[in-house]
């Protein structure tokens, strides 16, 4: 495994128990610099869920939004700091909106940690306009992208929290580079910022503080390598992924699934036809 892959694919978490249809995945990217900002995606609930089952993943906040004409609503998913159920409140269609670690913050200027392992619906949180309607009459995927642009744009020229979003980029590039085996003095010695300083930042632009930011992101690369290397064996998941030993990894592996690494990777050579994982690994 590449340990540098800084791809696509580390910039999204991985949710193996997501009991939905998903579609039309794409990158939102900023203005004209193309600089991505979250990762949009069309889901259908085939309406034997109630709601997704959800592991903590490298530190998106979401926005759930409603497509069916009938339902125009949406709700506002923080990040997880366990696994949990993500109820969808009788949305059957959704179009779906993670935006990546700060960016949430930076566009609304809604601190993340006040959104930690919680849903709230987004006009309770601030003014959403005409979005909801949009997205919920919109025939096309590309229509709602065109809208949530907009709404974007919106809230980017009320908020001005530049110098602290540059900062938590670049920290969270450098922390999802090296798949969370980082640690904070490091990331004193790279910005010259004190451990104090980078804990309050973190956890009001990403969520959750700091090491628990750091254990989801390396958590989630140990997740996706075992989806993507269902034959490799735990103990070099363990050793490729930064963790101490087989015995540190399962440990840490059991608190997030609820069972341990060796049941998973049973369920993934049994149970996870090529579709299934694509889905997860969108």
């Amino acid at each position: 495994m590449d340990k540098n892959r800084t791809d696509f694919s580390t910039m999204v978490s991985v949710q193996p128990f997501w009991d939905a249809e998903k579609s039309h995945k794409s990158l939102l990217a900023e203005g004209n610099n193309g600089t991505p900002i979250a990762v949009v995606h069309e889901l259908k609930n085939t309406g034997k869920a109630d709601g997704l089952s959800c592991v903590p993943g490298i530190g998106l906040v979401g926005i759930l939004f409603s497509t069916d004409p009938n339902n125009p609503c949406a709700i506002c998913c923080g990040t997880l700091n366990q696994s949990k159920k993500v109820p969808l409140y009788g949305m059957l269609q959704v179009f779906a909106c993670q935006f990546f670690p700060g960016e949430f913050t930076r566009i609304f200027g809604i601190p993340s940690n006040e959104l930690a392992d919680t849903e709230i619906p987004l006009d309770d949180l601030l003014q959403p306009g005409s979005i909801l309607e949009q997205m919920a009459y919109s025939e096309t995927f590309e229509q709602r992208i065109k809208y949530l642009r907009n709404f974007i744009l919106q809230w980017e020229n009320r908020t001005k929290q530049r110098e602290t979003s540059t900062l938590i980029q670049k920290m969270m590039h450098d922390a999802l580079m090296q798949h969370g085996n980082i640690r904070i003095s490091e990331l004193q010695e790279q910005t010259g910022y004190s451990a104090r300083y980078l804990q309050k930042v973190i956890t009001e632009h990403v969520g959750l503080a700091p090491k628990t930011v750091l254990e989801n992101i390396r958590f989630q690369n140990a997740l996706r390598t075992m989806i993507e290397h269902p034959a490799m064996s735990i103990v070099d998941i363990a050793q490729d992924c930064g963790y101490y030993d087989q015995s540190h990894f399962a440990k840490a592996f059991k608190e997030y699934m609820n069972m341990p690494p060796s049941t998973f990777q049973e369920k993934i050579q049994k149970e996870f036809s090529p579709a299934k994982l694509d889905f997860i690994t969108l």
